[in-house]
C-alpha cells in the first residue's frame, strides 16, 4: 500500500510540474504536444499486447485474459488507494495519492477499449454506499471543480448504472419540488392578501392580483387533453410556456370533453404520452420516418414541418423523462450519443438504426481488391442520397460546404414531376475507390446523422434539454439515457410476479395461480400487451419491475355473462374476476388484451 500511495502521489506531483512547464512555454508551442506522465505506462501496455511478444501458444480466451490482467491489477491498486485515503466526502483532492489514483482510472477509462477493459471494471461501489443519494447529487450541481479539488460525480463511470439513474432522478425531483414549493408559498401568501379582512378590500383589485399571479402561483403543470386532438391540444398548451411552469409536477386531464375523465395517478400521464408520441412520430405527417425492419424512428431529411414542431416533440420527451415516465418509442443509439455530445463517427454507432447500411459499408471497407477493384465491384458514387416526398435527392458529399437542401412547401405541393431539388442532383459524382473508401464511410455517417437532418435535430434537441439540467445529463451514457427514455423491452414474468401486489386476493388462490401459469407462457408480443393493458406502457422502467406499479385486484366472480378482465391504468391495477376454469380465464384474458383500448375497458 505504501508503494502504491507513493507511486500515485508522484503522478500528481509530476503532472503539476508539467503544468508549470506548459505555462512557461512560448504561446506558439502547442501544450498538447507535451507528453503526459502516464504515456510511458500506456506505451508499455500496448507493447505487451503486441503479437510480437507472444511466446506461449495461448488460446484466444487465455490471451485476452492475460492482456487484461495488468490493467486490472492497476485498477485494483488505484481503488485500494482511494478507499484507504477517502475521508467520506464527495469532494475529493486532485493531488496526493487519491488524486493520482483517480487520474490513472480516468486515463485508463478513456483507453478502455485498447486495454480490453469493460465498464464494470471501473466501478467502486463503496462510494455510493456511503453517500446520500439525494443530498449529494443536488450539491454537485453547484460545485465547480478545480485542479486542487474534484467531485466524485465528475467521474460517473465509477458508479453503477442504477445508482446514476437514482442520482439523475433525485436531481429532477429536487428541481420539481423546489418549483412546487415556490409556487405553493406564493399561492398561500396571495390567499392571505385577498381573503376577507385583508388590506385589499376592492374586489376588482383582488381579481387583477389573482390574474397577474396566476402563472406564478399555479402548483402544477396542467394539460387538458381531448382524445380527438391529442397532439394539437398538447402543442397548443405547451407553446410559449415559461420554464418555471414546465418544472412543476405534471397533471393530465384526458378525455374529459367526451364524457370520460382520467384521474391522474400516473397512468393517465402514461396514456397521454403514448397517444401523443404515436401521433407526433407518425410518418404520414412528414416529420419522422420509421424503418420497416428495425422500427427505429429518425428525422425526415428536409421535412416540411416547422422547426418549432420538432422542438415541441423534444419537449414532450423531456417532460416524460423529467416526470419519470418511459415512452413507447425506439430511437437509434446515434440520437442519444448526439444528445450527450458524443461523436457519431463509427459504423457500430449506426448499426442498430441502419443495420443493412452498416453491413454494406463494412463489406465495402473490408473488401480485398485482389478480388476486384472497389469501383468496379461496388459502383458507388461519392454522394449521399435519400428519398424525400417521393423525390430522389442526392448531393455530392463535400466536407468544405456540408449542407442539405430543405424541401420548400411550395415545391412539395407542386404537380411538377421534377423539383428544383432533384434537378440539382449531381450528374457525374466521382466513384468510391479503394483509396477514398474510408473517407467515404466517414462522410456518409456524417451526412446521415448530422448534415441531412441538422435543423430538425437541433430544434428537437432544444426541446429535449428544456426540463433537464445540462449537468445531470453528464451522469449518463448513451445506453443509460436510452433506457431512461424508452424503458426496457425485455419483460421478465417471474420478476413481475415477485413485485405484484394483490387486493382481495391471496397469492396462493387458484385463480391467481392459473393467471400466472397462463401469463408465463406468453410470447413477447402478449407480454407487452399485458403490461400496456394494466400500466398504459409496454416498457419496463429502468431499474426493473420494482419500479413498476402492478396490482391484481379481485373483481367479483365470473358471472353468467363471462366478464372480461379490465384495468385501471391510472393506478396500474388489473381487475380480475374469479374464474372457476383455467381455460375460460385464458380465453377471457386473451380477448381483453387483444381488444384493449383507452383505459382497458374500465
Amino acid at each position: 500500500m505504501r508503494l502504491a500511495r507513493r507511486l500515485f502521489a508522484a503522478v500528481t506531483t509530476r503532472r503539476y510540474y508539467d503544468s508549470m512547464i506548459e505555462n512557461e512555454l512560448d504561446s506558439d508551442v502547442d501544450a498538447s504536444e507535451q507528453a503526459d506522465v502516464l504515456a510511458p505506462l500506456f506505451s508499455q501496455l500496448d507493447f505487451l499486447n503486441m503479437d510480437a511478444v507472444y511466446i506461449l501458444n495461448f488460446s484466444f480466451f487465455e490471451r485476452t485474459l492475460h492482456e487484461a490482467r495488468v490493467p486490472t491489477l492497476l485498477l485494483d491498486w488505484a481503488r485500494a488507494v482511494m478507499l484507504n485515503d477517502w475521508d467520506g466526502s464527495p469532494e475529493v483532492p486532485g493531488d496526493g495519492p487519491f488524486g493520482g489514483a483517480l487520474a490513472l482510472i480516468e486515463a485508463m477509462y478513456n483507453k478502455r477499449q485498447a486495454l480490453l477493459l469493460g465498464d464494470a471494471q471501473f466501478r467502486a461501489e463503496y462510494f455510493a454506499e456511503r453517500l446520500d443519494e439525494v443530498v449529494m447529487p443536488i450539491a454537485w450541481l453547484s460545485f465547480t471543480s478545480t485542479k486542487q479539488k474534484f467531485h466524485l460525480l465528475d467521474f460517473p463511470y465509477i458508479f453503477n448504472p442504477s445508482t446514476l439513474v437514482s442520482y439523475f432522478r433525485s436531481i429532477n425531483f429536487s428541481r420539481m419540488s423546489r418549483s412546487f414549493e415556490e409556487s405553493s408559498s406564493l399561492k398561500n401568501r396571495m390567499e392571505h392578501i385577498i381573503q376577507p379582512g385583508s388590506l385589499i378590500i376592492n374586489n376588482h383589485h383582488k381579481n387583477v392580483l389573482q390574474d397577474l399571479l396566476h402563472t406564478a402561483s399555479s402548483k402544477y403543470l396542467i394539460l387538458d387533453i381531448s382524445r380527438d386532438n391529442v397532439i394539437t391540444d398538447a402543442f397548443d398548451q405547451l407553446w410559449r410556456r415559461e420554464e418555471r411552469e414546465l418544472m412543476r409536477p405534471l397533471k393530465v386531464h384526458l378525455g374529459e370533453e367526451g364524457g370520460e375523465e382520467g384521474f391522474d395517478s400516473g397512468g393517465v400521464q402514461q396514456e397521454f404520452f403514448r397517444m401523443a408520441i404515436a401521433e407526433a412520430l407518425d410518418p404520414k405527417y412528414g416529420a419522422f420516418t420509421i424503418d420497416d425492419r428495425t422500427r427505429m424512428v429518425w428525422f425526415q431529411p428536409g421535412s416540411l414541418e416547422a422547426e418549432w414542431k420538432f422542438e415541441l416533440v423534444g419537449l414532450l420527451i423531456s417532460l416524460a423523462v423529467y416526470n419519470g415516465l418511459t415512452l413507447p418509442i425506439t430511437f437509434p443509439k446515434a440520437l442519444y450519443r448526439k444528445l450527450l455530445g458524443e461523436p457519431v463517427t463509427e459504423l457500430h454507432h449506426i448499426a442498430d438504426g441502419w443495420p443493412d447500411l452498416a453491413s454494406g459499408l463494412t463489406t465495402l471497407l473490408e473488401w480485398d481488391e485482389k478480388d476486384g477493384l472497389v469501383e468496379d465491384v461496388f459502383a458507388r458514387t461519392y454522394e449521399f442520397s435519400v428519398s424525400m416526398f417521393d423525390e430522389h435527392i442526392s448531393r455530392e458529399m463535400n466536407s468544405d460546404n456540408p449542407e442539405w437542401p430543405q424541401f420548400p412547401k411550395s415545391v412539395a405541393e407542386s404537380s411538377s414531376s421534377t423539383s428544383p431539388l432533384s434537378a440539382a442532383n449531381p450528374p457525374d459524382a466521382p466513384l468510391v475507390t479503394g483509396e477514398n473508401r474510408n473517407a467515404y464511410v466517414s462522410d456518409y455517417i456524417h451526412y446521415l446523422t448530422d448534415v441531412s437532418v441538422k435543423p430538425q435535430y437541433e430544434a428537437f434537441a432544444r426541446g429535449f434539454r428544456t426540463c433537464l439540467h445540462p449537468k445531470s445529463l453528464t451522469l449518463l451514457t448513451s445506453n443509460l439515457l436510452q433506457s431512461i427514455v424508452e424503458g426496457v423491452q425485455d419483460i421478465d414474468i417471474a420478476d413481475l410476479r415477485r413485485y405484484t401486489r394483490y387486493v382481495g386476493w391471496d397469492s396462493t388462490h387458484r385463480t391467481i395461480k392459473d393467471f400466472w401459469s397462463i401469463v408465463k407462457r406468453y410470447d413477447d408480443r402478449m407480454k407487452r400487451k399485458l403490461l400496456e393493458f394494466v400500466t398504459a406502457s409496454d416498457r419496463v422502467p429502468v431499474g426493473g419491475m420494482k419500479n413498476l406499479q402492478f396490482v391484481v385486484q379481485r373483481n367479483g366472480e365470473e358471472g353468467d355473462g363471462g366478464h372480461l378482465p379490465t384495468a385501471y391504468t391510472c393506478y396500474g391495477t388489473l381487475l380480475l374476476p374469479e374464474y372457476h376454469d383455467k381455460e375460460i380465464l385464458r380465453e377471457r384474458l386473451s380477448m381483453a388484451l387483444e381488444n384493449a383500448q383507452g383505459f382497458g375497458f374500465a
